[in-house]
């Protein structure tokens, strides 16, 4: 009788080391599938900017004499072709904030929504990694987690090098800035897989959206997080780990994006897993 209870005891425990595995893999499952979904996501839009890049509305900066520093670039009633397309894009896809051309040398030409140019605080913008990596990179970028000098929010830029078909000179940087408040509507949105929380974070392990909406404006670092180590070094899996002076279960997986490499994470008390 009491072998058989050992026996059934056995059988318990086998049961439940299952199913934690289980519910493990789910969830470093999930976090794989976000991962793919991000990627999938910029890229797209990433492919909308180097499209229109293409065309000749675009590919051109023949007003750049009319700039005004006041205005920080040309006036709403000049280029208004460009102009056009930029809200197009914005109309078409919820990932942007904001849609902007620079001179080659950094400089601000125009931004849509216009007001958002009316708002900057400065005129060129060769210092950012977005206009450094782009023309390093000749081709579209990802930019890192920086503060808009237009709207004082968090923002990462794609940015997209423009070149001359004749002798291949630099026209412009055609660029979008991304909405952050989009990330976090999405994951706050999956409050009924009863996960605690999941967080995008940029190659420089800044935080980019929440699934906690009372932490998704507060910046933070993930840096010591050995989950965001393996994420950036292109691996998916988990770890048991501390975070903020509690023991953590942390699922992670890259999201791969342009030349750059953003990480989701996937955070629950390590008390819940037992």
């Amino acid at each position: 009788y009491i072998l058989h209870l050992r026996n059934a005891d056995a059988q318990n425990n086998d049961n439940t080391i299952n199913l934690q595995n289980q519910s493990i893999a789910d969830k470093v499952t999930i976090v794989k599938v976000l991962a793919n979904s991000l990627g999938h996501s910029l890229n797209n839009s990433a492919a909308h900017l180097k499209i229109t890049s293409m065309s000749p509305q675009v590919g051109s900066a023949q007003y750049a004499d009319k700039i005004n520093s006041s205005l920080h670039g040309i006036a709403n009633d000049v280029d208004v072709e460009k102009r056009n397309i930029a809200n197009a894009i914005l109309k078409a896809d919820d990932d942007f904030d904001g849609i902007s051309f620079l001179l080659p040398n950094g400089d601000m030409y125009m931004q849509e929504p216009y007001w958002r140019q009316l708002n900057l605080t400065q005129n060129n913008f060769a210092f950012r990694d977005y206009y450094k990596g782009a023309i390093e990179t000749n081709d579209a970028f990802l930019g890192n987690m920086i503060m808009s000098k237009a709207t004082g929010k968090r923002v990462s830029v794609i940015a997209v090098p423009i070149h001359s078909d004749k002798d291949g000179s630099l026209i412009g940087v055609w660029m979008g800035a991304l909405e952050f408040s989009v990330f976090d509507r999405f994951l706050q949105s999956l409050h009924p897989l009863n996960i605690e929380r999941i967080v995008y974070v940029d190659s420089q392990s800044q935080k980019i959206a929440d699934s906690n909406s009372q932490l998704s404006k507060t910046p933070e670092s993930f840096a010591n997080l050995q989950s965001f180590k393996d994420a950036i070094s292109c691996k998916s899996g988990y770890n048991i780990e501390v975070a903020n002076d509690t023991k953590m279960f942390v699922a992670y997986s890259p999201a791969k994006i342009l030349s750059n490499t953003w990480t989701v994470l996937l955070m629950e008390p390590h008390s819940q897993m037992q």
